[in-house]
């Protein structure tokens, strides 16, 4: 799938892999794509939800209720890496974030992270539909199945 020809997908290009990010080895540690993932999401909700601060002050919190991440190759000292997000199954309380890691140097894909957000209502203790700004947003990144 060429992920350049797609409108649908948010790209969020500060990555660049330091020593910090290695194992003994020179590779870019698996973990630091986990992390990674969350600024990805959180520079969208940032750019695409006009009113997210708001949201956090709320009552409503966003909380991911599962992780996975599959690694196709290594990444070095040096290169620079896109994380390219995008959203798929967006039901009433949840949807799935999908980030593709993409390394510059390499030109392809190196990682893939998806995970389920929930909403939650604090006061009610109970699941809380996704907040409208949020949906508006990522029904525009929205693909079958990330």
């Amino acid at each position: 799938m060429d992920l350049n020809a797609r409108n649908n997908v948010f790209i969020f290009d500060k990555f660049r892999v330091f020593f910090k990010h290695t194992d003994y080895y020179g590779c870019l540690h698996p973990y630091n794509y986990l992390e990674w993932t969350s600024y990805v999401r959180e520079a969208f909700f940032s750019e695409k939800c006009g009113d997210f601060r708001r949201l956090l002050e709320s009552p409503i919190k966003m909380m991911t209720s599962k992780i996975d991440q599959t690694v196709f190759l290594d990444s070095l000292f040096g290169d620079e890496i896109e994380g390219r997000f995008s959203c798929a199954r967006i039901k009433r309380v949840s949807f799935d974030v999908g980030v593709r890691f993409f390394n510059k140097r390499l030109e392809k894909v190196v990682c893939e992270t998806v995970h389920t957000l929930v909403f939650l209502d604090e006061q009610t203790q109970r699941f809380a539909a996704i907040p409208e700004n949020i949906k508006n947003a990522v029904l525009f990144y929205q693909e079958e199945g990330v």
